[in-house]
């Protein structure tokens, strides 16, 4: 009888045990649920490509690319209203290369930027190194030890047998979103977050089970919350797997660029030498992190970075020219000018030109209060930019909204004296883009401009159609300059103009 009831028991406790555990089965919880319904569309994704056996067996692959680049926010002037085709500004030519055994990368472009000043850059990351060189300049950047694994997770992203395989290794930020549609075809929608926190959406033809394209939400400065998108077409094989020759850009719907692979070669050997650091180049180390206040004259500095600014102190305000290349950066920057002239306010900020990386610091300024001197083209983008809604990261503006305060060049020319400092500003034409502001100081000769003369930390400037096009200008407005303060690059003087014009 005893015996009877000990085994009655355990059977209710183990009933007990299989209901609980049933239960649990029943009630997964809706990230378990997500997980459940993404893993068999990212598994068919990686089958339509040849399978995981097939991807995991790639060694290297290497890409010979050439295509168009049709950038709304470069080119002559701006693209009002906007439309799916910008006009065209470059057309690059790109060798890509990734050692998927190695996790080493290699990357080259060859272009001629709008303007006319040519391109011929190659980079490598490794292990433990990265480098960047220009083969004109015959420079040399070394990328920071800290940069290197969130540069290299992003380069690994924009092809989809390594961009398949990272999503197959995190399968525990693997999500199910939904179902989608793309130009009319149907979509089975997943995500996952990358080694870098990058969260990405990977689209799947219903289909086909092939990739369609990736995109992800960026805090554009210009325009404000918006979808950066790959676009993946023209499946064809090669060897044992299936691989895209047409990859597509597009930014807030806007077609950015548009590459076609010549050829795609898998698993070639690859020379060592392509991800050794070139000797013979002259090397520069990145600055430090945060603005760079320069002194050039009394009361003439230029707060350095990525993109350089012109700050003049004047006796009742401040002037700034250029906004920089972020809202961060100009944010920052304006902090180091309130410690140069605390008593002052900054008063105008001149926006040299509507190209949207010069203007992409801009809502900085206006949350300011400052009066804005531009040129007729570039009003229309700068009230773009200051109406762009900023949710994932509000700044300054987003949290005391205001309209821009605008002073648009009527004329030729600018003049601010104030019987001390006098910056006189004028309003060209450049094969870069239609119209220009370079400002420039006639007592300290000091001359700042954009884009058109890029002067390097080391070696030679690269020059183009519109850096001969300015040497014209300074010489047909009689301007003496001695200094001169490029947007990009080191401060340099007339004679780094001179040097790239000789080496043109």
């Amino acid at each position: 009888m005893r015996k009877l009831l000990l085994s009655s028991l355990a059977l209710t406790s183990l009933v007990s045990l299989l209901a609980v555990q049933l239960g649990r089965a029943q009630q997964k919880s809706a990230t378990e649920t997500s997980y459940a319904k993404a893993r068999p569309v990212l598994e068919a994704g990686i089958k339509a490509m040849g399978g995981l056996e097939a991807l995991q067996a790639i060694t290297a692959v290497t890409r010979e690319m050439t295509g168009t680049r049709n950038d709304e926010g470069q080119g002559m002037q701006p693209v009002f209203p906007r439309v799916p085709v910008p006009p065209q500004t470059n057309r690059p030519r790109i060798k890509s290369v990734r050692d998927m055994s190695g996790q080493r990368i290699y990357d080259e472009l060859d272009d001629v930027i709008f303007g006319g000043q040519p391109l011929k850059l190659r980079s490598a990351l490794t292990g433990q190194t990265g480098w960047a060189v220009n083969d004109l300049s015959k420079n040399l950047r070394v990328i920071p030890p800290a940069s290197l694994n969130n540069a290299r997770a992003g380069r690994f992203r924009r092809y989809p047998e390594s961009l398949l395989l990272t999503a197959w290794n995190r399968p525990e930020v693997l999500r199910w979103l939904g179902e989608g549609e793309v130009e009319g075809r149907k979509q089975q929608v997943l995500s996952f977050a990358d080694s870098d926190g990058t969260e990405v959406s990977l689209y799947f033809d219903t289909r086909t089970s092939l990739l369609t394209k990736t995109e992800f939400l960026n805090d554009d400065p210009v325009l404000g919350d918006t979808v950066l998108e790959t676009i993946y077409s023209d499946w064809r094989p090669v060897e044992k797997v299936m691989l895209p020759f047409r990859i597509t850009d597009r930014i807030g719907g806007m077609l950015q660029q548009e590459l076609r692979a010549s050829s795609i070669t898998l698993n070639g050997k690859l020379a060592d030498s392509l991800f050794t650091m070139p000797e013979g180049y002259a090397k520069f180390e990145p600055p430090p992190p945060g603005p760079n206040v320069k002194k050039l004259a009394d009361d003439v500095y230029s707060v350095l970075g990525g993109y350089n600014n012109l700050v003049v102190v004047f006796k009742e305000y401040v002037l700034v020219v250029e906004a920089g290349g972020s809202n961060r950066s100009s944010q920052a920057a304006i902090v180091e000018i309130k410690k140069l002239a605390p008593d002052k306010p900054i008063r105008y900020l001149v926006s040299t030109h509507f190209h949207f990386d010069h203007l992409s610091g801009v809502r900085s300024y206006i949350a300011e209060g400052t009066t804005i001197v531009t040129t007729p083209s570039a009003r229309g983008v700068i009230e773009r930019a200051a109406a762009a809604t900023h949710l994932m990261r509000p700044d300054a503006l987003s949290r005391n909204p205001k309209a821009p305060i605008f002073e648009v060049m009527a004329g030729n020319k600018r003049e601010f004296d104030d019987g001390v400092r006098r910056v006189e500003l004028y309003m060209i034409s450049s094969p870069h883009v239609g119209e220009m502001i370079i400002a420039y100081l006639p007592k300290e000769k000091i001359l700042f401009e954009g884009d058109v003369l890029d002067i390097p930390e080391a070696g030679v400037p690269p020059a183009g159609d519109d850096t001969a096009d300015l040497a014209k200008q300074i010489e047909k407005l009689g301007l003496q300059v001695e200094t001169i303060v490029p947007v990009h690059g080191r401060v340099g003087t007339i004679e780094d103009l001179r040097l790239a014009l000789s080496n043109r």
